[in-house]
């Protein structure tokens, strides 16, 4: 068979989480590869249901709540024979409780679950990330206020406390002295959904790889570099730059997926300075909210995926190109707003020509949702600000 070929035409897709950023990306990739797309969002405001890309979109609970599971399957069943996408944290989590109830007809690729439990545990992550000799940070799971004091002593300040789940949002607080620790403790528990780990905090930039596995074989890869983060003091991708080279973190990347035997997409997030030894944060097992970067660049994950779903074969990954991308309504222009020395740039980088956007002048209809999203989210924007500055 040759490359990405096969007799039946591209065929249907279901799409999960139609609210997050990424997902725009996703099914206009998939539409212009000839997919038949569908969304799942809660609602009419998702901005993916708007895009011309989109054949239709079906309404589902949150996916975190009840009823999301049987909604998802009955979606996905209706439109067989079909690929589904999870696209979030909690889509995918109920992917992984459906992996034994799909029907025959309807293709979703998971990791085994083991490796699935592991990259979604960031001790476990840990774990593995130092046996297969990729340096991690000093952490530790603390069940009580004692405990974090203690780590507090020996990991010195800011002290980092996350969620020790990866949650698909940012549950984490910096504690920059130690008056901070008991409003930051209980603030990370209450929004955890597992306990909370203490870690050193790691300086440098953010770094991204990502990669889509077919059986515990790398097909496809690319990386990237967080430029500015929402919230500033750690979150998001709110403008990045693509990374051709940079051996050191493509070999820590790939030692990690391949020890877990991975199969679909994954992004693992490292920091530090490019020279130096860089520390693991954590894997995202999932599509992840910088993707567009990859799209940008030439890297068609969604579309490359689905194609091996449907027992395509591709050609070998051709060089993808460096591109620098900003998300004013996906975090930029909330960076810049709180961070006034950066306003300028950020401006100037949502304005630029040569900077890579997810607006098209041919398919606005998700842009002014996007735009109000963003205006619904100022309360929330300075609560994030105010809760995570350091």
């Amino acid at each position: 068979m040759t490359p990405d070929s096969g007799v039946a035409a591209p065929g249907r897709v279901v799409v999960t989480d139609g609210e997050f950023k990424h997902t725009l990306g996703i099914v206009r990739a998939l539409a212009a590869r000839g997919h038949e797309v569908h969304v799942v969002a809660q609602s009419s405001r998702a901005p993916s249901v708007h895009s011309k890309a989109v054949r239709a979109w079906h309404a589902a609970p949150a996916p975190l709540g009840l009823g999301y599971d049987a909604r998802l399957i009955e979606i996905a069943r209706s439109l067989a024979p079909a690929s589904v996408l999870a696209v979030g944290n909690g889509s995918v989590a109920a992917a992984d409780r459906l992996r034994e109830r799909w029907p025959t007809d309807v293709r979703c690729a998971l990791p085994p679950a083991v490796a699935f439990a592991i990259a979604n545990d960031k001790a476990r992550t840990g774990e593995l990330a130092r046996a297969t000799g990729v340096r991690t940070p000093r952490e530790r799971i603390v069940a009580d206020e004692a405990q974090a004091r203690t780590a507090l002593g020996e990991f010195g300040v800011p002290l980092v406390l996350k969620s020790a789940r990866e949650e698909g949002r940012k549950v984490v607080r910096y504690v920059r002295k130690e008056a901070e620790l008991t409003e930051a403790f209980h603030n990370v528990r209450t929004r955890s959904s597992a306990g909370v780990l203490a870690q050193e905090f790691i300086d440098g930039d953010g770094w991204g790889f990502s990669a889509l596995y077919w059986h515990g074989r790398r097909v496809r890869h690319f990386m990237h570099r967080r430029v500015r983060e929402w919230p500033p003091s750690g979150g998001a991708s709110a403008c990045a730059e693509s990374v051709p080279e940079f051996p050191e973190l493509e070999r820590a990347g790939t030692r990690l997926l391949d020890a877990l035997h991975w199969h679909g997409v994954a992004m693992v997030e490292f920091k530090g300075a490019r020279g130096a030894s860089l520390a693991l944060m954590e894997i995202n097992a999932k599509f992840w909210g910088s993707h567009d970067a990859a799209l940008a660049a030439g890297v068609n994950f969604p579309a490359d995926l689905v194609a091996l779903l449907e027992g395509r074969e591709l050609a070998p990954q051709a060089p993808y190109a460096d591109v620098r991308i900003s998300w004013p309504f996906g975090g930029d222009l909330w960076h810049g707003l709180f961070r006034p020395a950066e306003l300028g740039t950020v401006l100037r980088d949502a304005l630029s020509p040569t900077v890579a956007h997810t607006w098209r002048a041919d398919d606005l209809g998700p842009t002014w949702r996007e735009l109000l999203q963003w205006a619904r989210s100022a309360p929330g924007a300075w609560r994030e600000f105010t809760s995570t500055r350091r």
